[in-house]
């Protein structure tokens, strides 16, 4: 199975650490969050990976080379900065690579995640994308994952209305997906198109079987120095 990490972050909030480096290089515990990523992946047997680049790409290329030195097998796809092309049109660049059930992710996320579960689950379902979701406390999150007692999602909406939010906590998306190539089939060509705004939506529309892994492990994204500070202090390792 491939994977398809989403490495083109530019980590405005990061800055000054993100001045010569792009967000997936910058490090906690001693280690880049894109090696993070790839121990999970290497846990679970995962050796094949595109990563899909934009800011700074020669940064990681020259640190992760083909990935003999990691042990696994790197290829690597390039948006242009000047025009990105979102979470979903990044990957589409990847499409001539897929074609089986691939692995999306994005590399600024350190997670504990029971990968091999969620894709037997995939798997059991026949489902065309899964998403794992997770409970996300507090005001203001960036999505909300809603799903009936099989797992089908039912509705997916990005920043979400308080209004909405009828308990303590929602689920929200991941931002790990398990997708059948069909899915390059909803992404816009050569335009920009995100999971979250565009792709996840439609595949509901169009009663398309998109399904729930709900999970509990360590989750946290980086995108600020208070969230970089805070994974320091609270992260044990894949």
């Amino acid at each position: 199975m491939k994977a398809v990490i989403i490495a083109g972050g530019r980590g405005e909030r990061l800055k000054p650490l993100t001045d010569f480096v792009p967000k997936p290089m910058v490090k906690v515990k001693g280690k880049t969050i894109l090696e993070h990523t790839i121990d999970l992946l290497k846990k679970y047997g995962i050796r094949e990976y595109i990563f899909s680049l934009c800011y700074l790409p020669e940064v990681i290329t020259s640190y992760f080379g083909d990935g003999k030195k990691f042990r696994v097998d790197i290829k690597y796809t390039y948006e242009d900065p000047k025009y990105p092309l979102g979470t979903a049109g990044a990957i589409n660049l990847a499409k001539k690579c897929i074609n089986d059930t691939f692995i999306i992710t994005y590399a600024d996320i350190l997670r504990v995640l029971d990968v091999q579960g969620m894709i037997d689950q995939h798997n059991k379902n026949k489902a065309l994308t899964t998403i794992n979701v997770y409970r996300r406390y507090g005001a203001n999150p960036k999505s909300m994952v809603t799903f009936n007692k099989d797992g089908r999602i039912t509705n997916f909406v990005e920043r979400p209305d308080p209004s909405l939010i009828k308990s303590d906590f929602v689920w929200a998306n991941g931002a790990f997906f398990v997708a059948e190539p069909e899915i390059f089939s909803f992404i816009n060509e050569g335009a920009p198109c995100d999971f979250g705004k565009d792709v996840f939506p439609t595949l509901i529309k169009e009663d398309k079987k998109l399904m729930a892994f709900p999970s509990d492990g360590y989750f946290i994204d980086i995108g600020d120095q208070e969230k970089l500070k805070k994974a320091e202090e609270t992260f044990l390792g894949i």
